[in-house]
């Protein structure tokens, strides 16, 4: 029998990542693999990604380690240099010079070979995008075109923050869900097992519940929160279980509103109060 266990999308939560950690002794997978997005979103950035470093587990490039690193390099839009984006911002300026160049270091995709079992490949995105995100949404033939790059016959995926599988055309599709901050409004810190046996491998979701408390506070005390108003949102998505980002820079738009008001955001918070957990735009993830 072999166990494996692939998390990811942790931005910088880091008692959700603790808590996926701790339920990681009672699984005891022979493999582990962190699919992408350790930071960035969260207050914690730097200790989720000592943590991870610690553990030794292969690591896969995310587009939110590639955000941050476009943005220490001077490589991104204007847009990025904005207030709006000043949580960013500051992890950059917090990561070290040596975690920046791990991070530069990082493999596009991990592939699992293990004997008598289909070979998998961990991928953020999607095998041909980085921040295509495999989803629900997606027909059998676009699945199938997103694979096309990866001739694995097990592909899991991450980047929706949110778990999914399907079989197509002798293929199989996964997602692994996000540990901290799902968008199917499950706020417990989310990743995917999968155990091989005779041949086959059957996948575990896992939903690990956390106290959600030290990470509020952890926005506090670090002072993110109050960088600006995209801070206030992530916030909320950990709050909500449910992807906001999109939704409220719309509403913005729509209302004639500036987004980087507190009076904005909480015109929001109170329009979207009846949203149903975890309905809004999983596969246009940023």
């Amino acid at each position: 029998m072999a166990r494996v266990a692939i998390l990811a999308d942790i931005h910088g939560n880091l008692p959700a990542l603790e808590a996926v950690m701790a339920d990681l002794k009672h699984v005891a997978p022979d493999h582990v693999v962190v699919n992408g997005d350790v930071i960035n979103r969260g207050p914690q950035s730097k200790e989720c990604l000592a943590a991870i470093q610690a553990t030794g587990w292969p690591v896969v490039f995310g587009n939110h380690e590639e955000y941050v690193l476009k943005l220490a390099d001077g490589r991104l839009p204007d847009l990025w240099t904005t207030d709006w984006w000043l949580p960013t911002r500051r992890v950059v300026e917090e990561l070290s010079r040596e975690a920046l160049n791990y991070l530069r270091g990082l493999p596009w995709k991990h592939v699992i070979n293990v004997p008598g079992l289909s070979p998998m490949c961990i991928v953020h995105g999607s095998p041909r995008l980085l921040n295509e995100g495999l989803g629900f949404w997606m027909s059998d033939s676009e699945l199938l075109d997103a694979l096309y790059p990866a001739p694995e016959p097990v592909v899991i995926g991450a980047h929706t923050h949110r778990s999914f599988e399907r079989r197509v055309n002798g293929r199989w599709v996964l997602n692994c869900g996000a540990v901290g901050a799902p968008f199917n409004g499950d706020p417990s810190a989310q990743y995917l097992v999968l155990t091989g046996q005779q041949g086959e491998w059957s996948a575990d979701f896992r939903a690990v519940p956390y106290d959600r408390e030290p990470v509020y506070a952890a926005w506090e005390r670090t002072g993110y929160l109050h960088t600006s108003m995209v801070a206030q949102v992530f916030k909320y998505e950990v709050e909500t279980a449910t992807f906001h980002l999109l939704a409220y820079e719309r509403y913005c738009q729509l209302n004639g509103l500036e987004p980087n008001l507190p009076e904005s955001f909480a015109a929001y918070r109170l329009a979207s109060s009846d949203t149903v957990p975890g309905r809004s735009l999983k596969h246009r993830t940023i």
